[in-house]
């Protein structure tokens, strides 16, 4: 539990300082191997059974479903799942907020999840994930469940850091993305070689 613990800290720290210096925070092995294909395999079965469903723009008020601008199929995680990789990710994630509540003073009170799945040749555009008239994300994270991706299969997020250089990431499965979702516009490119998949979140302070 105390080598848990210390590696969970050093991750977690990673991911802030991250942020204070480049405006985002990115951990390699976030999440074990194994989780990471149990995650995967999740997916691939919403898939299998039609549960994966077309995104859209905007939130509830003004939701549209455009392709030109965001291509990829979703399913919601519900905080009490009883899936065991699912289990796994979410105690971790909520290990996470309780050290950026302890150590750096934020106020986050729950987070929401979604499995992404970008099939071949589908994108999104640069995007905040901030909605204008709905303030609650304050952080938004990226897990990547692509096992064995390869920079030949391209597929690279792409962000924007406020009068900083662009900086391109490859998705590569259990590294994790943290950044605040009201400053940083992001894109993801497509693959042209085989699907992307991931688990976007947000912490909230509602």
């Amino acid at each position: 539990m105390e080598d848990q613990e210390q590696n969970d800290s050093e991750q977690f720290e990673e991911l802030i300082q991250g942020l204070i210096d480049r405006d985002y925070g990115c951990c390699n092995n976030f999440i074990t191997p194994d989780t990471i294909k149990g995650l995967s395999n999740n997916i691939q079965r919403l898939n299998a059974a039609g549960k994966l469903k077309e995104s859209g723009i905007g939130n509830q008020d003004n939701f549209l479903i455009d392709q030109a601008v965001r291509g990829d199929k979703i399913n919601w995680i519900a905080g009490e799942s009883t899936d065991p990789f699912e289990m796994i990710y979410l105690k971790k994630i909520n290990r996470f907020i309780k050290h950026l509540n302890t150590t750096c003073f934020t106020s986050i009170k729950s987070v929401e999840s979604h499995y992404a799945s970008y099939e071949k040749f589908r994108f999104y555009k640069r995007h905040h994930d901030q909605f204008k008239q709905e303030k609650g994300r304050d952080f938004s994270i990226i897990l990547y469940l692509n096992v064995s991706w390869l920079e030949a299969h391209g597929g690279i997020l792409s962000l924007y850091p406020v009068g900083k250089s662009q900086e391109d990431i490859a998705p590569l499965g259990g590294r994790m993305i943290f950044f605040r979702s009201s400053d940083m516009e992001h894109e993801v490119h497509a693959s042209n070689t085989r699907e992307r998949n991931s688990i976007a979140g947000w912490l909230k302070n509602v």
